[in-house]
């Protein structure tokens, strides 16, 4: 089955219409970046545009930056508390009449790794860390997705502040860090995450995994620690694959 999917961030958002049963992205990934307003009204408007533009009728999937419940924002620290005043879904209907998903970006990245990318080689708890403006954090157990946990929310246990003003690659950016200065302060995250949520299994995702080959080095980890395998895609495909066959969740 065909189906769109968006992944909406702080910067812009991405979206592709796919073919849910081999993951392969149908024609090209569109990409938007937010004038100045992230509020819903500008935002959904050049949404409503770029599907237009497209011609789409169908399927459509959301990956949002924050915890969703019933299909729509719970929170949006990122993008402003009227995104939880925003019935999304009824906003875009007239496009996918009925055959709608919102789920927390992160969890999108995560579910798409899950069926088409890294995997969880029989693992039986899996933490899938997205490395981007924030921190996303999703884990399953068994295979099914316990959803919205934004472990990057959490206080730093060592840090002033949250894990993810730390361990995100804004943080690098905002910090002037080398990667040697960032991995010392993601090894401490991500120790304090592992011995919280002891996972068998950690998927790592975002732009930072383009440094890979010399930030495995850097960190150690009980778990097996592997890099995401799909790139830019993740989100908007898993959020395209919950649209169509919903997520199995705890």
């Amino acid at each position: 089955m065909r189906s769109l999917g968006v992944d909406l961030g702080g910067s812009g958002f991405r979206f592709g219409v796919f073919d849910t049963s081999s993951g392969r992205l149908e024609g090209h990934l569109g990409r938007h970046v937010h004038a100045e307003s992230t509020g819903p009204e500008a935002v959904l408007s050049a949404l409503e545009a770029a599907i237009d533009a497209i011609g789409w009728e169908g399927p459509i999937g959301l990956g949002f930056p924050g915890a969703i419940k019933d299909d729509r924002p719970a929170t949006a620290p990122n993008l402003g508390e009227a995104w939880t005043r925003t019935d999304v879904k009824t906003r875009l209907e007239r496009f996918h009449k009925g055959r709608f998903a919102m789920l927390n970006d992160a969890d999108a990245v995560a579910e798409a790794e899950r069926i088409f990318g890294a995997g969880h080689a029989q693992a039986a708890c899996v933490l899938t860390l997205t490395v981007g403006t924030g921190l996303g954090t999703t884990l399953h157990r068994d295979g099914a997705l316990i959803a919205n946990l934004e472990y990057g929310r959490w206080p730093h246990p060592h840090r002033p502040g949250l894990l993810e003003e730390h361990l995100s690659g804004r943080a690098r950016t905002l910090g002037g860090l080398s990667l040697v200065q960032w991995a010392t302060r993601f090894q401490e995250g991500l120790s304090y995450l592992e011995e919280r949520l002891e996972p068998d299994r950690i998927v790592l995702y975002g732009g930072i995994m383009e440094h890979w080959d010399e930030l495995e080095p850097m960190l150690t980890t009980t778990a097996e620690t592997v890099p995401a395998l799909l790139n830019e895609t993740a989100g908007p495909l898993g959020a395209a694959l919950a649209a169509v066959s919903g997520i199995q969740a705890l």
